[in-house]
């Protein structure tokens, strides 16, 4: 799940990390193509992408409200196939930062999961977790919980928010949650952290019914840099991180990556473990996508956070140049991965 809130006040994020220390083999080159934009002095970033059984994608992103003004929304676009590719039809606003309250300045990194819960007597179909912040500085990210009955909203913002909350005010906090349907009752939530176990970690929470949500104890994940995207499949585990290569250079936007490294592990090696589970199946760099920083990566899943095909995995990204525009070139790729060229 993605994904850096966007102000000019970027002092309290933490910087990710040079590499993931993966081990490499031979690189799966990826199929790199334009996917949307919000027009004209929008960005667009922190995507999380679903498919469903009709092969329709609803795609949950950041994006600001009017142009050139720095407010983050969360927007859905949706993408419908055709014979010559997705068609996107323009995005809508689905949830906006409160009034006032913990996610008053920005909400962004939705990542959005089919899961059925109770609340107040009402059933829902969908959850939302997201990031909330109330300070213009950017730290003090916290993690927050909407509701839905169907796919596209309408989303309701949980009166307990938030579910994952953060108590020192000089730093980054907790977000760029992602969520994985372990049952029918509860998730895994992957989320950015600059507790003790960060800057990567899970919990496992009970989530069926709203009015008795029980959270386990956050877990440290090693070797993974702060801004990644997990998902799972029948036998593996696939991690897509936003870090820096040796080709980094110094010009803003300094907070975002360069490369998007997309790795994966057995489905039953510990996460957890200090020893290095993870192999690194390819890269999203300058060179494949044209652009100096490419960051903020998320995939494609199925509606409750697993690989929607054997064949082939697909991530959702955003590019940027560097110099004073940067913000601007805030538009989402994809790149697709060929998985029949990784039975080596």
């Amino acid at each position: 799940m993605q994904k850096i809130t966007l102000t000019t006040l970027l002092t309290c994020i933490l910087l990710n990390s040079c590499a993931t220390h993966t081990k490499k083999e031979l690189p799966i080159v990826p199929e790199i193509k334009y996917a949307l934009s919000g027009g004209a002095g929008h960005y667009d970033y922190a995507p999380s992408f679903i498919i469903d059984e009709y092969g329709i994608i609803y795609g949950y992103l950041c994006e600001n409200r009017e142009p050139f003004k720095i407010v983050d929304y969360i927007y859905l676009y949706k993408g419908i196939p055709t014979k010559d590719g997705y068609v996107w039809q323009p995005g809508v606003e689905v949830l906006a930062p409160s009034a006032h309250g913990w996610d008053d300045c920005h909400i962004c990194d939705p990542d959005v999961r089919e899961f059925k819960t109770r609340w107040k007597g009402q059933e829902y179909n969908y959850i939302m977790t997201y990031l909330g912040v109330d300070q213009w500085d950017c730290c003090h990210n916290q993690i927050g919980l909407a509701v839905s009955p169907t796919i596209e909203g309408p989303w309701t913002k949980y009166d307990g928010n938030p579910i994952i909350p953060y108590e020192g005010r000089d730093k980054w906090g907790t977000g760029q949650s992602t969520t994985i349907v372990k049952n029918d009752s509860t998730i895994v939530l992957y989320y950015h952290s600059t507790t003790q176990n960060g800057p990567f970690a899970r919990r496992e929470i009970v989530l069926n019914d709203l009015d008795n949500i029980r959270i386990g104890a956050e877990e440290k994940i090693p070797h993974l840099a702060p801004n990644s995207y997990p998902m799972y499949s029948d036998d593996s585990i696939y991690m897509v991180s936003e870090i820096r290569d040796d080709n980094y250079n110094g010009l803003i936007p300094t907070w975002v990556g360069n490369v998007c490294q997309v790795a994966s592990m057995p489905i039953d090696a510990d996460m957890t473990s200090e020893e290095n589970p993870w192999t690194e199946l390819g890269r999203i760099t300058e060179n494949m996508s044209g652009f100096p920083r490419n960051h903020n990566p998320g995939f494609l899943t199925d509606t409750k956070g697993y690989l929607p095909s054997e064949e082939k995995l697909v991530v959702f990204f955003t590019p940027a140049v560097t110099g004073e525009d940067w913000l601007w070139s805030y538009d989402l790729y994809s790149a697709t991965f060929n998985l029949k060229k990784d039975k080596r």
